[in-house]
């Protein structure tokens, strides 16, 4: 039986009905390591990792797969804040919006920012922190950040060290001063 995930319930949907069968699961097949049969008690355990959690319903015979943070959320910002992760900003000020680093951070951890009205934003850090920029990097703590030069200006950062050091990605767009 094909299940398909629905990112709008974070379940997965069964794609194909068609078929008889005998009503048991022989295997269940993932992207990759093959076939897992069910165990002596006919049993197949499916567990989460990292933000993916899952959750049997043994009344309704149902497994919810979710996440903490499926997709990114995005706002528009006109004053100065800290960065969430997992969040994009809009940026438009009436001057120029600052984004702190998050001073917790996980490994992967991700936000992104993008000048929408023409003022810009700055990337500050804090103690211990300092962004990668391509082949520059930013001064390391609170003196170092990241500066937008005209609208349109983009970036996605991620986390690559926890709590210190994050890396702007590819994809990014824009003059950028990195201090």
């Amino acid at each position: 039986m094909p299940f398909k995930f629905n990112p709008f319930t974070n379940r997965l949907d069964i794609t194909d009905t068609a078929g008889g069968g005998s009503g048991s699961l022989d295997t269940l097949t993932g992207d990759t390591g093959g076939a897992i049969s069910p165990d002596g008690s006919n049993n197949i355990n499916i567990v989460g990792s990292g933000a993916i959690s899952v959750s049997g319903n043994s009344l309704t015979n149902t497994l919810t797969i979710s996440t903490a943070s499926p997709f990114f959320t995005w706002s528009v910002i006109v004053g100065n804040q800290t960065a969430i992760t997992q969040e994009g900003y809009f940026t438009n000020g009436g001057a120029r919006v600052e984004l702190s680093l998050p001073a917790l951070s996980a490994i992967g951890d991700t936000f992104a920012v993008s000048d929408v009205g023409g003022n810009g934003w700055k990337i500050t850090q804090g103690a211990g922190q300092q962004i990668q920029f391509g082949s520059s990097s930013t001064t390391l703590g609170g003196a170092g950040y990241l500066e937008s030069t005209m609208i349109g200006d983009g970036l996605l950062l991620v986390c690559d060290t926890a709590n210190t050091f994050w890396t702007v990605v590819p994809g990014s767009i824009g003059n950028i001063t990195v201090n």
